[in-house]
């Protein structure tokens, strides 16, 4: 399981593999980024520019490497379409470089942002996670609303209903 230590340590290692360019960081394991008492997760969801060096970080740390068996966390390496957060996103998003890493930009999406990516998806560990986040950045009604207008995407009907069905379980957790 990670803590931020643990996160930023997985962060920081992906970083040196990438050298230069930039490691977006999303998913559960970005809001130790953000938040005091992050969600717990056992990978940290991520993509590189350049592409390429994606798959190194598949390879030495990725699922089953040995850097997940030391570490019992692994990077798992994923492309932009994966994060289904509203486009403006990365006008929100936290860019930071670690001090001996200026070359690689480290982005990680604001937590609304990752909350709405989520809507789609909602595992049983993502109500969890999303409750976690709300704690400790409350979401108003009027937030949510801005956020959900940026989608100017046409989703499969399917996804449009578990879209619509979590964002109205989400709106019953918003207080105001």
């Amino acid at each position: 399981m990670d803590s931020p230590p643990v996160a930023w340590r997985v962060v920081r290692d992906a970083a040196r593999l990438v050298g230069e360019g930039e490691l977006v960081v999303f998913g559960s394991a970005a809001l130790a980024f953000w938040v005091g008492d992050p969600p717990q997760s056992r990978d940290v969801d991520v993509w590189t520019t350049p592409v390429d060096k994606g798959e190194a970080i598949e390879a030495l740390m990725g699922e089953l490497s040995w850097y997940h068996e030391k570490f019992s966390i692994h990077a798992e390496v994923w492309g932009p379409e994966t994060f289904k957060a509203p486009p403006k996103w990365r006008e929100r998003a936290k860019r930071f470089s670690f001090d001996d890493l200026e070359k690689v930009a480290v982005v990680c999406p604001h937590p609304h942002d990752i909350v709405l990516a989520k809507l789609e998806r909602m595992d049983p560990k993502d109500r969890v996670h999303i409750e976690q986040v709300l704690r400790q950045m409350p979401l108003t009604r009027a937030q949510l609303d801005s956020l959900v207008a940026e989608y100017d995407e046409v989703r499969e009907a399917d996804r449009e209903a578990r879209f619509q069905q979590s964002l109205t379980w989400l709106r019953s957790q918003l207080t105001r």
